[in-house]
């Protein structure tokens, strides 16, 4: 009975721990995220060199050429960004204007009532804030990506010069290794060919929108490149911007056809090609991953939802090597496919103990509490 509340005050400060290192992660957000950001960079890439000095080409060589392809990608793309960003923060208000007239023409039995409001809007509505908070939220990510770019150009560095398990002393058979081994197959294989996904997902966006004559094509379809990275609720992000443009610029019927080019194009990814990488690819159930998203974009922001499933694979191979939690880390893996249903049953049955032995922890106290009420009353 003494071991009881002790065993429920030890329950009490792991979960607090929890909760101040989730918080202390959320306050250094800005010095974690390049830091995460070049590490999955790294894994990604880290195969070319190998494949390069395979080519009989010098390692050093191998090693400029990997740093140049990925520096090039991103300075195009932050360049495009950064320019198309600053030309529409100065056109915002055209477009605004447009959309309102629009609005007032095409859907005048909706509108009839409120024409005044919507002109005392439109005079009020202040352009300059608006396009400042996005300049700002853009500049700010630029600035990260380019912090992790200079971060990259040592991990790929470090990795490549690092010797093998067996030089450094270690086991190359421990579990521990198996388990980094995997994990990093795991990010890469999902990174590799969730980028090459997003791509002709943008690719195709820029040239839908392009022939539809909708302004900043080419943003758009980056947009779309990169929130296909965020589950669930990427395709929507991408899809406002661009839907309110071609409204904007040629009304109604436009924007229906780009909301419904959209729903083919990225509506279609998502639901068919996305889940099958999660899944059934890395094992990992889809309400871990939906509830990953607003996790980790609490914590770390938009590169956090970038993210969220690398790092919640990076969770459940570490929680896969304590006992204490690989019970729980089974259960986030499970995904219904009946591979492991030895496992996941085992899993549930440790979780119900764990649950019961919760309870008779709380129990004791509770009782303890009530005889002392009595005590006193």
């Amino acid at each position: 009975m003494e071991n009881t509340p002790s065993r429920l005050a030890i329950y009490l400060v792991g979960i607090a721990s929890v909760f101040i290192i989730l918080f202390g992660i959320r306050g250094t957000a800005s010095i974690i995220n390049p830091i995460l950001l070049a590490m999955v960079i790294t894994i990604t890439v880290l195969p070319i060199p190998s494949r390069l000095t395979k080519r009989s080409i010098p390692g050093w060589l191998s090693l400029v050429l990997t740093i140049l392809l990925v520096v090039v990608m991103l300075a195009l793309v932050i360049t495009t960004v950064f320019l198309s960003i600053t030309r529409l923060s100065s056109d915002l208000p055209i477009y605004l204007t447009s959309a309102t007239q629009k609005a007032t023409e095409e859907l005048p039995a909706i509108l009839s009532g409120v024409t005044s409001q919507v002109e005392t809007a439109q005079i009020s509505i202040q352009v300059s804030p608006i396009a400042q908070n996005i300049i700002t939220i853009v500049v700010g990510l630029l600035v990260q990506f380019g912090m992790a770019l200079l971060i990259f150009f040592f991990m790929i560095s470090a990795a490549i010069s690092l010797p093998g398990a067996t030089r450094l002393g270690l086991n190359p058979n421990a579990p521990v290794i198996g388990h980094i081994s995997s994990l990093t197959e795991d990010v890469r294989h999902y990174m590799t060919i969730l980028t090459g996904i997003n791509f002709l997902v943008g690719l195709g966006n820029t040239v839908f929108l392009f022939i539809l004559g909708v302004d900043y094509a080419l943003l758009w379809g980056i947009l779309a490149w990169f929130m296909g990275y965020i589950p669930s609720i990427g395709f929507i992000i991408a899809l406002i911007p661009p839907l309110i443009l071609a409204y904007a610029q040629y009304g109604l019927s436009t924007a229906a056809i780009v909301l419904i080019g959209y729903v083919l194009i990225n509506g279609g990814v998502q639901n068919f090609i996305q889940p099958k990488i999660m899944g059934q690819g890395l094992k990992i159930s889809p309400v871990v991953v939906f509830i990953s998203l607003f996790v980790w974009g609490y914590l770390l922001g938009g590169i956090g939802a970038i993210l969220a499933v690398p790092l919640t694979l990076l969770v459940l191979t570490g929680m896969e090597n304590f006992p204490g939690t690989r019970m729980l880390a089974v259960l986030m893996r499970y995904t219904g496919d009946g591979e492991k249903k030895e496992e996941h049953q085992e899993a549930l049955e440790e979780a119900k103990g764990f649950w019961d032995r919760i309870r008779s922890a709380v129990k004791p106290v509770e009782k303890q509490k009530s005889d002392a009420k009595d005590d006193i009353s």
